[in-house]
């Protein structure tokens, strides 16, 4: 009986008008074949993309924390923890003490060159993407990418407002 039920309630959803129009689905989708891309340039430096953008924020220097460098790059500071270790471990970055608790990674002279690679290889990755869509197209797609990024951020404030607006429930 449970699986008539399930089965006339699956057949009602057009699974594959979801998949079409998910913009999640559509996200991640791209998302992973723009890292294959990257990866595929980036593998003769013995990286990976996520690595590289990494690598390229610390070199930028404007973080004074590790948390506005994972808050720059999109991840939670465990996920910023866990890239961390094998760039220390390759002798790529190390950790100083900015006072107090803080640490900040910072390039270490193998660092430092192995982004001057990182530079040289994502230029011809991103000429190659860049050519075939165009200047307008690649601003285009840029744009698109930030306004979707900041509907996300709206719905996720006004999440954020609505739990915080809720008061406690008591426990008496």
């Amino acid at each position: 009986m449970y699986l008539q039920q399930m089965s006339s309630s699956l057949k009602a959803i057009d699974f594959q008008h979801m998949g079409r129009t998910c913009l999640g689905h559509a996200a991640r989708r791209t998302a992973n074949l723009l890292t294959r891309h990257y990866n595929k340039h980036l593998a003769a430096l013995g990286l990976e993309l996520t690595q590289a953008q990494l690598l390229a924020a610390i070199a930028d220097g404007s973080a004074a924390s590790a948390a506005e460098i994972a808050r720059f790059l999109g991840i939670d500071r465990s996920t910023l923890a866990r890239n961390l270790k094998p760039l220390e471990s390759a002798g790529l970055i190390a950790r100083q003490g900015t006072g107090g608790k803080k640490v900040l990674p910072v390039l270490t002279p193998l660092g430092e060159a192995k982004v001057i690679e990182i530079h040289s290889t994502w230029l011809k990755a991103q000429e190659e993407l860049s050519t075939l869509l165009g200047p307008d197209g690649a601003d285009a797609v840029r744009a698109q990418m930030s306004t979707l990024r900041k509907a996300v951020h709206i719905l996720e404030s006004q999440d954020k407002a609505a739990a915080d607006a809720v008061p406690p429930s008591s426990s008496n």
